[in-house]
């Protein structure tokens, strides 16, 4: 099997790597900034650590540069500059939001580049480690390397999503909504909760079941027919009533949930619930 080289060791570095040992990838090298992070990779990742970037990325057939999105580009550029890269190498990046051109510099010294962006989070070793079965991984780049790419999601229990380069940051757009979104949502469920004095704990506890609920209906069901509420079945009176009681509550909150609501009326027409004459007077109450 080609060796890997693993370029700043945070949780996707860690993650990727050890995954892919565990599957009888060979660890040529890792690279880490600090004293501190390289003690926690070799001990993640047992292989050598360099504290020299291009050493770390030369001793690689399969380089991932696992660095703060901010530096991939500077990080990249520095170790093709002192001839960390050769031909037929396979670079690759695990950003979400930037595509394989940021890769540029190693293309230029031969190597075959690509963007290859799990779609899923990693908040610590072993919870990666769990949630890597069945990620899809957003491929894009030189059509050189989408072999191996193929090989390494097959290795990793995951799926190949192949985007076009121009579109990795409508994609990674969708992301956010889809994740960090939803995370928005949920604080402002709780702080509605927080100004009945209802406790974080105790909101949360009752909420997850219609999360979860939630979300079982949207992966079987698609979101238009998953679809349920107040908006979905035109009941305006309910609507009034919830913006009365934010009105006097909490008025910072009343934007984001009008903005939401007028698209949810979109939805809803289209899933075919909701009257037009009702649409028009929640659109109205939402400032549509």
């Amino acid at each position: 099997m080609k060796q890997l080289s693993v370029i700043g060791a945070g949780n996707v570095g860690k993650v990727l790597g050890a995954a892919l040992k565990e599957k009888g990838y060979p660890l040529a090298a890792a690279f880490c900034r600090t004293d501190l992070s390289r003690r926690t990779a070799e001990q993640v990742l047992q292989c050598f650590v360099y504290d020299d970037k291009c050493r770390a990325a030369a001793a690689g057939d399969i380089v991932f540069l696992t660095t703060p999105d901010q530096v991939i580009e500077e990080v990249c550029s520095d170790i093709a500059e002192a001839g960390g890269f050769r031909p037929g190498q396979i670079v690759l990046h695990t950003s979400g939001a930037h595509s394989s051109a940021v890769l540029a510099a190693a293309r230029e010294h031969g190597a075959h580049v690509l963007s290859f962006h799990p779609l899923q989070t990693f908040p610590g070793l072993e919870v990666g480690l769990q949630s890597l079965p069945g990620t899809f991984f957003a491929v894009e780049g030189d059509a050189e390397g989408f072999a191996v790419a193929e090989e390494l999601v097959a290795a990793l229990g995951g799926k190949i999503l192949s985007i076009p380069t121009e579109m990795k940051p409508l994609y990674h757009a969708a992301a956010c909504v889809a994740c960090n979104y939803l995370v928005s949502l949920m604080d402002v469920a709780l702080k509605m909760y927080d100004v009945m004095d209802i406790p974080v704990q105790s909101a949360m506890e009752a909420l997850s079941p219609l999360i979860q609920g939630t979300l079982r209906n949207i992966a079987a069901l698609g979101p238009q027919q998953a679809l349920t509420g107040p908006i979905a079945r035109g009941d305006v009176s309910t609507i009034l009533s919830h913006l009365g009681k934010m009105e006097q509550q909490c008025p910072e909150l009343m934007p984001l949930y009008k903005e939401l609501g007028k698209y949810t009326v979109d939805l809803a027409r289209r899933k075919g619930t909701l009257e037009e004459v009702a649409a028009k007077e929640i659109n109205k109450l939402l400032g549509g």
